[in-house]
């Protein structure tokens, strides 16, 4: 993940005897180890042919915030006020915070009546700093916009989409839902959302009395339409069920050349579904299909026919087409309950050599032999139970279907 961009407004004098320099040094010791990139603009950074302004505007451009520290040489400078336009724009269009920081030497006077308007004390969240302040209060009082900022550049697309999906919960179920986790409490209601959405898709066993998770979704659900609550729900309990290492797993086999296939050990082929879901990394899951075996034409013979027809269903018939849907989206998962004999496995994979992963389904009695590295972290009978239970369970009671409309 990159780090977030901060922009230093400020204005100190080379030989200026105030708190300008001790404080530039302390904001960007700190902005460096909140994970923070400062972006500095001065004499040092200018590329030779470079404006002073342009250097501002990439600056500016590349930044995902500001940190403003605030003396009385930046109060009175005009490419401050510049920069503050700028971000003040940018703060109005999107999500750009704007940080301050105010010196001893300026006063709440000089604020209210100063150049820089937008900074009236009644308007922004300013922080006092002088040589003598703990770095650690500093810390707290930007801690939250840093920690907000990092959690938004995130390339995790599930916890993007689980943090947007609770936009429309009010502040007093996001509490609720918080303290079941046991999240330390956010002072902005964004940070909050994104904290949540950490904490719902972390890794975790269920609980027979009092599960958090179960406990934090009846406090968040439902949420304004269907689909949204359907997506917390599945999301939520194939992340926190379905061990990481499963997914590594997949993924690893993905990136194989040939013989991509994994083996599951589970009761049905609805957990198969989790698993692919899991693997995905995604909002929506890998394309993937149940490929029954009958028992009249014998398992290869089956098989291949059903992949087959699933494929021709999809317009993927063709090798072209499964190349380029896997570089699109991901392979697509032929979910298989059949032991993975060596003779099916390599006639499988010969006759379909891309764009399909074969994840077969077998019971806790039939894996012995199975290479390790094929065999796909598992969960116990009853946490395999009471994922698919929780699910379904969540899903009738939150995502009720219409009403059938009489003839």
């Amino acid at each position: 993940m990159s780090r977030p961009r901060i922009f230093l407004s400020r204005s100190e004098p080379e030989d200026c005897g105030c708190s300008c320099w001790p404080a530039r040094r302390a904001m960007v010791e700190l902005l460096e180890s909140e994970g923070c990139e400062p972006v500095v603009v001065d004499k040092q950074t200018l590329v030779a042919g470079q404006e002073w302004m342009q250097a501002i505007t990439d600056g500016m451009a590349s930044a995902h915030g500001l940190l403003l520290i605030l003396s009385a040489h930046a109060l009175a400078s005009p490419h401050v006020q510049n920069e503050l336009a700028m971000a003040e724009f940018r703060h109005r269009s999107g999500s750009f915070p704007i940080m301050v920081v105010t010196l001893p030497e300026v006063s709440r006077e000089e604020l209210e009546n100063g150049r820089l308007g937008s900074l009236s004390p009644t308007r922004r969240q300013l922080v006092a700093w002088n040589t003598g302040t703990d770095p650690e209060e500093v810390r707290r009082e930007l801690g939250p916009q840093l920690e907000l900022l990092r959690a938004g550049m995130t390339g995790a697309r599930v916890h993007q989409h689980v943090a947007h999906r609770l936009e429309d919960v009010d502040d007093h179920r996001l509490r609720q839902a918080a303290d079941h986790l046991e999240l330390p409490p956010a002072p902005l209601p964004a940070l909050l959302r994104h904290r949540l959405a950490e904490g719902l898709l972390a890794e975790r066993p269920s609980v027979q009395e009092s599960d958090p998770l179960r406990g934090a979704l009846v406090r968040l659900l439902p949420l304004p339409a269907a689909e949204p609550s359907r997506e917390v729900i599945e999301l939520s309990l194939i992340h926190a069920r379905i061990p990481a290492a499963a997914a590594e797993q997949i993924n690893r086999i993905v990136r194989l050349a040939e013989l991509r296939f994994a083996v599951l050990v589970a009761a049905g082929t609805e957990t198969a579904r989790r698993y692919v879901h899991r693997a995905s990394e995604d909002p929506l899951p890998w394309e993937h299909f149940v490929v029954p075996v009958t028992a009249a034409t014998g398992p290869m013979a089956s098989l291949v026919d059903g992949v087959e027809e699933e494929l021709r269903e999809r317009g993927l018939d063709d090798e072209a087409a499964l190349r380029e849907h896997e570089q699109d989206f991901g392979p697509v998962v032929a979910i298989v309950p059949h032991l993975p004999d060596p003779g099916l496995v390599a006639q499988l994979t010969t006759r379909f050599p891309v764009g399909l992963l074969f994840l077969f389904v077998v019971p806790d009695d039939c894996h012995g032999g199975i290479e390790e590295e094929r065999l796909l972290a598992g969960l116990s009978r009853e946490g395999e139970e009471e994922m698919n239970r929780t699910i379904r369970s969540f899903i009738r009671r939150y995502t009720p279907r219409a009403p059938q409309q009489p003839v």
